[in-house]
């Protein structure tokens, strides 16, 4: 008797598993497929501006941002959510600003940041096809190298210094739309599109993990 009772159990662990199982998965413990993981390049090619065009400002029309790394997300989310990706990035910079010196008569001016270390990066895919959204959430314990130099007045260039590079424009991907992303998850090829400014180039080279 106890020998046909003991089968009995062993033959309901399954059941008693699964049940387990989609319990956790309606308490959100579990959500579906693992992450996937992409190595991913960002880079920008041009110029920022605060006032005036490039032929205004003693400024470089070539100055580049870059962000690379890996980018961890879910994908099988529900059809009407956006796919989230994230991940710490490294981000270089060294790019113009145009802005104006206050004067008699007020002058053009420029302002080159200089930038270099790990960010913490989130860029999130539309869930209707409008491309996707890149930002640059933090930097790390690791901290971030930064310099601010130009033209421009003195105070204005500290202040630019002390914005690098959560808050300065020249960070470029720091809230940036990148419409060329319309599927519905990140995948390997090159896209290329422009902004006031310059060229963004979004190069997902490889999947990690699929």
């Amino acid at each position: 008797m106890k020998y046909y009772q003991s089968f009995f159990l062993l033959l309901n662990v399954p059941v008693l598993l699964s049940g387990t199982v989609n319990a956790d998965y309606k308490a959100g413990n579990l959500q579906g497929r693992p992450p996937t993981s992409y190595e991913v390049r960002f880079t920008y090619t041009g110029y920022t501006t605060f006032a005036g065009k490039l032929s205004d400002c003693p400024i470089r029309s070539n100055g580049t941002v870059k962000l690379v790394g890996l980018l961890q997300g879910r994908e099988d989310v529900d059809e009407a959510d956006d796919i989230v990706y994230r991940g710490t990035l490294q981000l270089d910079i060294d790019m113009d600003i145009c802005s104006i010196k206050m004067g008699d008569p007020p002058k053009y001016c420029n302002i080159t940041v200089t930038g270099s270390g790990p960010v913490k990066t989130e860029l999130a895919i539309y869930f209707d096809g409008r491309g996707g959204y890149i930002q640059i959430r933090d930097t790390t314990s690791r901290g971030f190298r930064k310099n601010a130099v130009g033209t421009c007045d003195l105070a204005e260039i500290a202040e630019e210094r002390t914005m690098i590079p959560l808050r300065t424009i020249a960070t470029i991907f720091n809230g940036l739309d990148l419409p060329t992303l319309t599927d519905r998850t990140l995948r390997v090829g090159r896209y290329v599109s422009r902004i006031e400014g310059g060229e963004v180039v979004v190069e997902v080279l490889r999947v990690v993990n699929p």
